[in-house]
């Protein structure tokens, strides 16, 4: 008896949305990335993919350089091949991640 109360007990704990939340989240970060994220930001989002909302972390210091305007053409041009690096490990655009970093979502 004691131990089917455990287990409806841990089954209940496990299915909150925290837990389901915490073991669903996959921080957006740069693939080169080998230490632990010095500033996290977790937000509700869809992405291309996704069919409902989810709880995701996005790494923002791996961001924190396309989040501000470019001054000189090179910096463009580092933002634009930091972006098609981002794109082609994510594998999706992004520029719905810059807009919640940017406050614009």
């Amino acid at each position: 008896m004691l131990r089917v109360l455990l287990i409806i007990l841990l089954t209940h704990i496990l299915s909150t949305p925290a837990a389901i939340a915490r073991d669903n989240v996959a921080c957006i970060q740069a693939a080169n990335r080998t230490k632990a994220c010095p500033h996290q930001l977790y937000r509700a989002m869809q992405l291309p993919g996704m069919t409902q909302p989810a709880l995701r972390c996005i790494c923002v210091t791996d961001f924190a350089t396309l989040l501000n305007e470019p001054v000189t053409p090179e910096q463009r041009l580092a933002q634009l091949r930091l972006k098609q690096q981002f794109t082609q490990e994510l594998q999706y655009d992004i520029e719905p991640i810059l807009d919640i970093l940017k406050r614009e979502r």
